[in-house]
């Protein structure tokens, strides 16, 4: 098994190759380091022409999939092909993606809230609020960049901010407008959700065997921890499981919700989250190592460990808003964008 160097080397051969052997012209590779919210990770970009924009391959993740057996070769061919299909996309969607990042008029409808890990490199640069060991960013979807195999988004910085001249305020206030109108909230009995997966109707209700766990996330199901901090999120959570309640951060997609009934503890479900993480979860899933717990009577807000030893916080000390903007639910199509 070769080392991650030596990956680095053959890699890099490869993909020179395969980019000769398709005949495609006017591109650059190189390796670098960037910030991203899952902290710091190697890349492989490929850029076109004197194009600002780039294309970004995780060497990490590739990796990791070549040591669990993929054949490199068919790596380096699914890269080839995402080469190929994103060069005329950046040749032209650049002028149009670059005129809408800068007009915030267009942005302040497309941007949503995003939950990260607390020690993420990007933070030192992004307007955020700290939640625990957590961390909420504005974000920007790039719907002209964004296809069926993903989502194109780029986090707003401080820079870029101030370029719209506005504050932090007004940032996080137009975002939880247009993501509980474009992308709203959206809590799943688990019972439910594992019988749609599994296309069973045999498999018992949580609740009725006396575990009541919901999966709470948005629409799109797309960064959805992010709900966390919705306006009226806690509320509409308590309501639905009928109390105060525990938090497992699942992944940056989703929290599962367990009503609170006594019989959990921080320890058993810190253990569990950290658990799935280590086995379960890319490493651009992460986003924390322990449990939250939110008290329905105190509207407190807090990590398992820190409740169970009496700490309280309420959630308006996060910046977290109690009560759901009123919106219209109907999104107007943009025709510029």
């Amino acid at each position: 098994m070769m080392n991650y160097e030596e990956f680095r080397e053959e890699l890099m051969e490869l993909v020179s190759e395969e980019i000769n052997e398709r005949g495609l012209e006017d591109l650059s590779l190189k390796f670098t380091t960037i910030d991203s919210p899952d902290g710091m990770t190697d890349r492989l970009m490929v850029s076109v022409g004197d194009s600002k924009m780039s294309m970004a391959f995780r060497l990490e993740e590739i990796y990791r999939n070549v040591c669990d057996g993929e054949d490199i070769n068919a790596a380096v061919r699914k890269i080839g092909n995402t080469i190929e299909e994103s060069i005329s996309v950046i040749k032209s969607k650049e002028e149009t993606v670059k005129s809408f990042v800068t007009d915030y008029d267009r942005v302040r409808e497309h941007t949503y809230l995003r939950l990260i890990p607390g020690n993420s490199p990007i933070l030192k640069d992004a307007p955020h609020k700290d939640v625990g060991d957590m961390a909420v960013v504005v974000a920007i979807h790039l719907e002209s960049m964004s296809d069926d195999a993903g989502k194109s988004v780029v986090c707003v910085s401080k820079p870029l901010m101030e370029m719209y001249g506005i504050d932090e305020a007004q940032l996080f206030t137009d975002a939880e407008l247009a993501c509980t109108k474009n992308d709203p909230m959206r809590f799943v009995p688990l019972g439910d959700m594992i019988r749609h997966l599994i296309d069973s109707n045999e498999l018992p209700d949580p609740a009725e065997v006396g575990i009541t766990t919901y999966i709470a996330s948005n629409e799109s199901g797309f960064q959805g921890a992010g709900v966390i901090a919705y306006p009226g999120f806690f509320d509409k959570a308590a309501a639905e499981l009928g109390g105060s309640f525990w938090m497992l951060p699942s992944s940056v997609h989703e929290f599962i919700l367990i009503k609170d009934d006594g019989a959990a503890n921080a320890k058993d479900l810190n253990a569990m989250v950290r658990n799935v993480n280590e086995t379960v979860l890319e490493p651009r899933d992460f986003l924390s190592d322990q449990c939250y717990h939110y008290d329905a009577v105190e509207k407190s807000f807090t990590t398992g460990l820190d409740y169970e030893k009496g700490v309280k916080k309420s959630i308006e000390e996060y910046g977290f808003k109690t009560e759901a903007p009123e919106v219209d639910n109907e999104i107007d199509d943009d025709p510029d964008i």
